[in-house]
């Protein structure tokens, strides 16, 4: 049988690295294998022609990394890969003026798949508004490494752009689904999920506190809505003694806003909103990539109106 080149390995890859991004649960065992494939690829061709696609597979692998163990061999792998490249090509010459790493994660991981079967194929109609010959840049190839080594390892390449954790955004996922109605795979039941914006409240630090409060607002608005009192009565006492550690721990004196913007009233939309609120990269990313319908940073982040918000679902949970 002749041996694949790593050429058409890599080429073979990207739709084994799109489903691992996309349904992060549905096959582990399957997904540490191409993990640990991808970072010894790219450790071994850090600074060769693959390394783009290389490191891009790892990119798309983050959110089925980020519900690893940082001891398990596939993370441990993916991050010294990830640094093995970044330190062979950060400082190659370049000419660019910008590179896509630095733009809103957020909005490129879904399209990233394509744009690596694009690089891989000269072929085929190039359509990504940023050049080519940017995307294959050695910094950029150094930037996308350091988002993987920031993302699994926090604090370890503070200059790259902020994004929303994976852990995050995982969670985010879940709870979105739930609340638009079709729950995901990995939801068994629906109440233990929502349970979890109660506990996430209920040991919330003070920097999270906003974001935690914000999160489990929406929740008891879809309680409201959709919750059934028969499954709900446990996750409502729960939600109810986090809300009241909140108000015990906000201030409200007179704050300098005239006034305070509501949260969207569209729940997965509230739920968007806590959940960036509750990190500071995530924070980060909020504030240097606005949506049009999200409050202000700094007026969310007013203790006096997360303070109503809790009081406001408190009243909710207990007329309910």
């Amino acid at each position: 049988m002749t041996e694949r080149s790593p050429v058409a390995r890599a080429d073979e890859l990207i739709d084994a690295w799109q489903e691992m991004s996309e349904h992060v649960d549905d096959d582990p065992q399957t997904y540490e294998r191409l993990v640990i494939e991808c970072a010894h690829e790219l450790a071994a061709d850090r600074s060769g022609p693959l390394a783009c696609r290389w490191t891009l597979g790892l990119v798309l692998a983050l959110p089925y990394l980020a519900t690893r163990n940082p001891r398990d061999d596939d993370f441990e792998a993916a991050f010294e890969a990830a640094q093995a490249a970044d330190r062979a090509q950060r400082d190659a010459p370049c000419t660019h003026q910008g590179h896509p790493f630095q733009d809103n994660l957020e909005g490129e991981l879904g399209n990233m798949a394509d744009v690596i079967r694009d690089l891989a194929d000269d072929g085929r109609c190039w359509t990504d508004s940023r050049p080519r010959d940017a995307w294959l840049c050695p910094r950029n190839v150094a930037g996308y490494a350091r988002v993987v080594m920031e993302s699994l390892r926090p604090g370890s390449a503070g200059d790259v752009p902020p994004f929303l954790p994976f852990r995050d955004r995982y969670d985010l996922e879940t709870l979105t689904a739930i609340m638009e109605g079709y729950p995901l795979s990995r939801t068994y039941d629906v109440a233990w999920d929502l349970s979890f914006a109660a506990s996430a409240l209920q040991a919330a630090a003070d920097d999270e506190l906003a974001g935690r409060v914000f999160v489990a607002a929406a929740v008891v608005w879809y309680v409201e809505s959709e919750g059934d009192d028969s499954d709900a009565r446990q996750l409502v006492d729960e939600l109810a003694a986090a809300f009241e550690r909140a108000i015990g721990l906000l201030h409200d004196d007179a704050c300098p806003h005239g006034t305070h913007p509501d949260l969207p009233s569209d729940t997965t939309q509230a739920l968007w909103v806590g959940m960036h609120m509750a990190s500071a990269r995530g924070r980060a990313a909020y504030e240097k990539w606005p949506e049009p319908w999200a409050p202000p940073l700094h007026t969310a982040l007013c203790s006096a109106f997360v303070a109503a918000t809790a009081r406001d679902s408190l009243t909710r949970l207990r007329t309910s």
